[in-house]
């Protein structure tokens, strides 16, 4: 008993530091994030564990799927110029 006991605790462990190195090398983007607006540019509030939660603004493809991004280094700063071909990230 102990001897399976020993191995399950083993093997636990080693599958819990598997998943701490796997969450190490996670990056979160909002690239190929669906969006709404296809053909538009768009601003988010931020995404958690994305630029310290500050808004980023991006384009929404004609498959409403965001292609580019650009992080902004404010919280609720980002504007949708030109009624949604643009946008701005002022700087803070």
């Amino acid at each position: 008993m102990k001897f399976t006991s020993l191995t399950t605790t083993i093997i636990s462990v080693a599958a819990m530091a598997g998943v701490a190195i796997a969450s190490d090398n996670l990056v979160i983007t909002p690239k190929n994030l669906p969006c709404n607006g296809a053909d538009s540019a768009g601003c988010s509030t931020g995404i958690k564990g994305f630029n310290n939660g500050n808004d980023f603004g991006y384009y929404c493809s004609p498959t409403n799927k965001i292609t580019y991004y650009e992080a902004c280094s404010c919280k609720h700063c980002c504007k949708v110029l030109s009624g949604g071909a643009d946008f701005s990230c002022p700087e803070a």
